[in-house]
């Protein structure tokens, strides 16, 4: 009987990328993010790369950087506070 423990599966319907059709994930690029969303992205990249082999993990890393998250969620309370929205914790 085969153990399934190890194995790493990829997430079926990733909320925050895009499957391409070479098996790696294109980060959707949202503008504006709040704070618990950017987890959520970074929780889903996580389990891409821990999933896919070691041999795509170098590129799937490059395609995420081209989308920063952080980034977002700065925009994201720069136009709250510009409006005078306080943050939420």
């Amino acid at each position: 009987m085969k153990s399934h423990v190890a194995e790493q599966v990829l997430p079926a319907n990733p909320r925050f990328h895009l499957r391409r059709h070479d098996g790696l994930f294109l980060p959707i690029s949202f503008f504006l993010v709040t704070e618990r969303m950017r987890t959520d992205i970074e929780q889903e990249r996580e389990l891409i790369i821990e999933a896919l082999p070691p041999a795509q993990r170098a590129k799937q890393e490059m395609l995420f950087r081209r989308y920063d998250p952080r980034k977002s969620v700065r925009v994201f309370e720069d136009i709250l506070r510009l409006f005078g929205i306080p943050r939420r914790s």
